[in-house]
């Protein structure tokens, strides 16, 4: 029985990397960012975009890539830091996924002054 709790426990690594990866498939529109770490949207939900970093639309698919704005990569899931590679960037984006749900998602950047960045899902545009 010892031999095979390593195959489990690497089995149940890639099902909750999975279940993480599956949550963000999809399209997230672009509402605003705020400083510090906010890790619930419900004070943010009845916000629309008027941000003055303007809008976009955040896709992540299901094979492991990404598009925003014109630019693409991949992308992986590990423990909640979401990990970007833009096609023609050398260095990887690191974002701590501080809060996902089926309608919002906020992203902490790693890099940088600590901000929040605060998508809602387009519906209909499940990838």
């Amino acid at each position: 029985m010892f031999k095979f709790k390593p195959i489990l426990f690497y089995f149940l690594l890639l099902f909750v990397t999975s279940c993480s990866s599956n949550k963000l498939s999809g399209s997230w529109e672009f509402i605003d960012i705020y400083d510090g770490e906010i890790h619930q949207a419900d004070t943010l939900k009845t916000m629309k975009n008027n941000s003055r970093y303007g809008t976009g639309i955040l896709t992540f698919y299901q094979d492991k890539t990404f598009s925003s704005m014109g630019n693409s990569g991949t992308y992986q899931v590990e423990n909640n830091l979401l990990k970007m590679k833009y096609n023609d960037d050398k260095e990887v984006t690191p974002m701590k996924i501080s809060g996902i749900s089926k309608d919002y998602l906020l992203l902490f950047s790693l890099a940088g002054s600590p901000k929040t960045w605060f998508y809602k899902k387009i519906k209909g545009k499940e990838k």
